[in-house]
C-alpha cells in the first residue's frame, strides 16, 4: 500500500518535528485543542474516564439540575446568547425526537438586528417559556392545558384539543403550533419525560456549544418587568420564565419586524363574527322599534335566527375536531372564547322564543325581544374581550368593541331595512356606515403618522400591502351607504344592492381584522 504524497509530507514534517525537539502546530492541532476546551462531548469524556458522573445510573447532568424544583421553584430553560451560535442544531433535535410534521417547530431561532448603532447581529433561540400564568392555559375553552404545579412545566393535552387555535393568539410568544394532519395544536413540553428519568431536553443535548440548559428558578422573584429579549413581547402578560444570559450590547430589532408581513387570516372566524354581529344588531333594532313602526317582526326574528344558526356553523369549520366542538365550553372559568359561546348559544334560545312568541301574538314576545339583544349585547362584549386579551394593539378593548358594534348597528339596520322597508333606516344606515367607516380610517392616519411602534406596524401594511382590499372595503361601504340613502326616499329596489355591499364591506373589515395584526414578536416567529 503507497502513502499518498500529502500523507507523506506531513509524516515526514512530524518525523523532523520529533528529532529536532521543536514543537510544530499546525492548524489543525489547533483547531483541535479549540475542540477539545469547548464542546459538551469533551467534557463528558473527562468526566467518564475521571469517575465523576453523577447520580443513579451515571449520567452526565451538567444540562439539568441536580434536583427536583423545591417550594417555589419550578424548571426553566436558560439560554447563553454568547455561546449561540444560530446553527440550528436545536430545532433539528426537537423535531426528530418529537416526531413533529414538516410544518411543526416547536423551537426557532431568529436573529436580532441594530436598528441604528452599529452591533454585531444576535442568534436567539427560542421555545415554550413555561411562564408562571400562561395565556395558553387560560384562554384555551377546552381545558386542553395543565401547568404541573411540581415541576412549573406547561404541558399541552393532546385528546382534549379541539383544535380551535385560541391558544395561538392568546400565547404572546406564538408558542403552540397547528397540526392540519392531526387537527390540533401541540407544543414544547421541555421534554418532561426525559427530565423525569434525569436526562436533558433534545434541545440541550444537541447543542454543541452548551448555549441551552434546564435550570430552576424562583418564581418569586419573576415579576414580569421588562422583555426576554429586546423586541420580544411584554413580559407582563405571562410571566416567562426563561432565563437569557450575555455579556453583551444587543441588538434592538428582531430581522423578522421590517417590513411587516400580513398575519394569518382565519375565514371562517371572518364569516362567524360578522354574521352574528349582524344578526345581533337585526334583534336590537327590531325591537327597539317594535313598539312604534310596523313591519313584519316575526320575519325579521327567523331571519335573525337563521342567520346565527348559519353563523354558529361557520364557526364550527374552524375547528380542526368539529365533532368534539362540545367541550369548548369547559373552560368557561377562564376563557372568553367559552363565554362568548355561551352567550351566542343564550342569544340563539332567545331569539327563537321571540320568534314563536311573535308568531303566536304572546305578550311576552317584547320581554323576549329584550332578552335576546341584552343576551347578544353580552355576546358582542365576549367577541371582543376575546381578542382584545391577547394583548396585540390593534385588538385592544375600546377600538375593537367600536368596531364589532359598528358592524352590528350598520348590518342590522341594513337587514331590518331590506326585510321590513321601515321608514328612517335608510338614514341610520348612511350614517352609521360614515361614522363607523370615517372614524377607522382617521384613526389608521394617526397611527401612521408615528407613535406606538406596534399599531404604526398595522397602519404600514393597511396603507401599504392591504391598500386594495381596504379600498374594496371603503368603496363597497360608500356604495352601500348610497343605496340605503336611494331606499330611503321609497324605492325599495335599491334595499337588497345596499344590504349586499354594506355585507361584503364588512366581510373585508373582518379579514383585514385578523390580517393586519403586527404584533411585537420574539426573534424567529413568523407572522
Amino acid at each position: 500500500m503507497t502513502t499518498p504524497r500529502n500523507g507523506r509530507d506531513r509524516l515526514g514534517k512530524h518525523v523532523r518535528s520529533s528529532l529536532t525537539g521543536v514543537a510544530v502546530v499546525t492548524p489543525v492541532d489547533a483547531y483541535l485543542a479549540e475542540q477539545r476546551s469547548l464542546t459538551v462531548v469533551d467534557a463528558f469524556a473527562r468526566r467518564h474516564d475521571e469517575g465523576r458522573l453523577e447520580g443513579r445510573g451515571r449520567r452526565y447532568r451538567d444540562l439539568v439540575p441536580l434536583s427536583a424544583p423545591g417550594p417555589g421553584e419550578q424548571y426553566a430553560f436558560e439560554v447563553d446568547l454568547d455561546a449561540c451560535s444560530g446553527c440550528k442544531a436545536c430545532v433539528t433535535a426537537c423535531h426528530n425526537l418529537n416526531g413533529l410534521d414538516p410544518t411543526e417547530t416547536w423551537r426557532t431561532v431568529g436573529v436580532l438586528v441594530a436598528s441604528e448603532e452599529p452591533v454585531a447581529p444576535q442568534h436567539v433561540t427560542t421555545a415554550c417559556h413555561h411562564c408562571l400564568d400562561p395565556g395558553c392555559l387560560k384562554g384555551c375553552p377546552a381545558a386542553a392545558y395543565e401547568k404541573d404545579p411540581l415541576t412549573g412545566i406547561v404541558a399541552h393535552l393532546d385528546d382534549q384539543c379541539i383544535g380551535c387555535r385560541y391558544c395561538e393568539l392568546t400565547c404572546p410568544y406564538e408558542v403552540p403550533v397547528y397540526s392540519p394532519a392531526r387537527g390540533i395544536v401541540r407544543k414544547c413540553d421541555l421534554c418532561r419525560g426525559r427530565l423525569a428519568q434525569g436526562e436533558a431536553p433534545a434541545c440541550a443535548q444537541a447543542c454543541p456549544t452548551g448555549a441551552i440548559r434546564v435550570t430552576l428558578v424562583d418564581t418569586t422573584g419573576i415579576t414580569g418587568e421588562g422583555v426576554l429579549v429586546p423586541g420580544a413581547p411584554s413580559s407582563a402578560t405571562t410571566r416567562p420564565t426563561t432565563v437569557y444570559r450575555t455579556s453583551r450590547t444587543l441588538p434592538d430589532t428582531p430581522v423578522e419586524r421590517w417590513p411587516p408581513r400580513p398575519a394569518k387570516p382565519h375565514p371562517p372566524l371572518t364569516v362567524m363574527l360578522v354574521l352574528t354581529q349582524l344578526a345581533i344588531g337585526a334583534s336590537l333594532i327590531g325591537t327597539a322599534g317594535g313598539r312604534v313602526h310596523t313591519g313584519n317582526r316575526a320575519l325579521t326574528a327567523l331571519l335573525v335566527l337563521l342567520v346565527g344558526t348559519i353563523a354558529l356553523g361557520a364557526s364550527v369549520l374552524h375547528l380542526g375536531r368539529p365533532r368534539h366542538a362540545w367541550r369548548a365550553v369547559l373552560g368557561l372559568r377562564t376563557s372568553w372564547l367559552s363565554r362568548e359561546i355561551l352567550a351566542l348559544g343564550a342569544f340563539s334560545v332567545a331569539t327563537a322564543a321571540h320568534a314563536l312568541a311573535l308568531a303566536s301574538d304572546l305578550r311576552v314576545a317584547d320581554a323576549l325581544g329584550t332578552a335576546a339583544s341584552a343576551t347578544g349585547a353580552a355576546a358582542i362584549t365576549c367577541s371582543a374581550m376575546i381578542y382584545a386579551v391577547t394583548g396585540r394593539r390593534w385588538w385592544r378593548l375600546r377600538t375593537t368593541l367600536a368596531r364589532f358594534s359598528g358592524t352590528a348597528v350598520v348590518c342590522g339596520a341594513a337587514t331590518v331595512l331590506a326585510v321590513t322597508g321601515r321608514e328612517g333606516l335608510g338614514a341610520l344606515v348612511a350614517i352609521a356606515t360614515a361614522i363607523h367607516v370615517g372614524s377607522e380610517l382617521l384613526v389608521l392616519l394617526h397611527w401612521h403618522a408615528g407613535g406606538d411602534p406596534e399599531l404604526q406596524r398595522t397602519a404600514r401594511l393597511l396603507l401599504g400591502e392591504l391598500r386594495p382590499l381596504l379600498g374594496w372595503r371603503v368603496g363597497l361601504a360608500a356604495v352601500g351607504a348610497l343605496a340605503a340613502l336611494a331606499a330611503r326616499t321609497g324605492t325599495m329596489l335599491f334595499a337588497a344592492p345596499a344590504w349586499l355591499a354594506l355585507v361584503a364591506g364588512e366581510m373585508i373589515s373582518r379579514w383585514l381584522f385578523f390580517v393586519a395584526v403586527a404584533p411585537a414578536r420574539m426573534p424567529g416567529a413568523a407572522p
